[in-house]
């Protein structure tokens, strides 16, 4: 940042004249009469010198901040980039892919043309699809489901993307009601049984009595249902999660462990961390953002979260003040 400078009359300490020379505003109060000159002159009383070092002080965290911001703000583009490369560059090749089937030279092939092509994702790698049917049907409905998941991948992204900016920013307003964390609880778990019953994970809630605190149902519902939607994506069949919500002197609690693949020592803090994908996870679908989310808007509850490996699977909390 350029400092600002100025014109002045100035003295040296035998009284020298200087005529018009532009120096900084720090300089030129230091050397100005009455302020005094450098070197301790009793001109300059030391409230003033105090006000200039934290006027500098100011300035320089000021600077210091908005380069953070810069290299932020880099680094965040090229991981959106990234994350993006994929599915934007599986659309292209389903969608070559699609026309060259539906081409006549391509139809005229008896068997199908994408025969051990390359044609769905799944946790990030290739998967190859059988032979076409005559007329290449299988192959085209493989290429279109393709296409569907890619774009789903691109929509969560952005999303998320937007939920995030909005989380830095502090452009959403979190409106916080005294109301059930019970409620909040089941409502998210909602959102999640049909998967849960599909891997015949049971869901189950721990509660003594209906547990108050003040939050918005709606963000933190969203963060308890994105710590349930990884119980479920990271835990075997016919297992169960438990959802424990309790409430002491200091906090409420929202507790949900589950019997998952659960993350490595040392993990604990770096799983909140934006785009951090644990050692665990291996090839399961994922780009490292939902954790990262419920801290953030745990944050703005002015709450915290705490992950706890277990010997078999993860537990999560997060605490509201009451």
């Amino acid at each position: 940042m350029r400092k600002k400078t100025l014109s002045l009359k100035m003295y040296s300490a035998w009284d020298t004249h200087w005529e018009n020379d532009y120096v900084s505003m720090e300089t030129a109060i230091l050397f100005y009469p009455p302020f005094g000159r450098l070197h301790g002159h009793p001109y300059l009383p030391a409230k003033i010198k105090h006000q200039i070092v934290r006027l500098s002080e100011t300035i320089r965290g000021r600077e210091a901040r908005m380069r953070r911001e810069r290299d932020q703000t880099r680094e965040l583009i090229a991981e959106i980039a990234h994350q993006m490369r994929t599915p934007l560059a599986n659309m292209e090749s389903y969608t070559e892919l699609l026309v060259y089937q539906l081409s006549p030279t391509s139809a005229a092939q008896p068997g199908g043309s994408l025969e051990g092509v390359p044609t769905a994702q799944s946790g990030g790698s290739l998967e190859r699809v059988p032979a076409a049917q005559p007329g290449g049907s299988l192959a085209i409905e493989s290429c279109i489901l393709a296409l569907q998941a890619s774009e789903e991948k691109l929509r969560f992204l952005t999303e998320s993307f937007i939920k995030m900016a909005r989380l830095q920013n502090h452009l959403i307003q979190i409106r916080k009601n005294l109301e059930s964390l019970n409620a909040t609880a089941v409502s998210a778990a909602g959102m999640v049984r049909k998967t849960a019953e599909e891997k015949k994970i049971d869901i189950k809630l721990e509660a003594e009595e209906e547990i108050l605190a003040y939050h918005d149902p709606n963000w933190l519902g969203e963060a308890v249902y994105n710590l349930l939607d990884n119980s479920v994506k990271y835990s075997p069949e016919h297992t169960v999660i438990i959802i424990q919500i309790q409430k002491n002197e200091m906090y409420a609690q929202i507790k949900i462990s589950d019997a998952g693949i659960g993350i490595q020592e040392n993990e604990e803090a770096k799983i909140f961390q934006r785009f951090y994908r644990g050692a665990n996870v291996g090839r399961q679908p994922g780009f490292g953002l939902g954790l990262y989310l419920v801290r953030e808007i745990v944050l703005l509850h002015g709450g915290f979260v705490k992950a706890q490996r277990r010997e078999k699977g993860l537990s999560i909390s997060i605490f509201l003040p009451v």
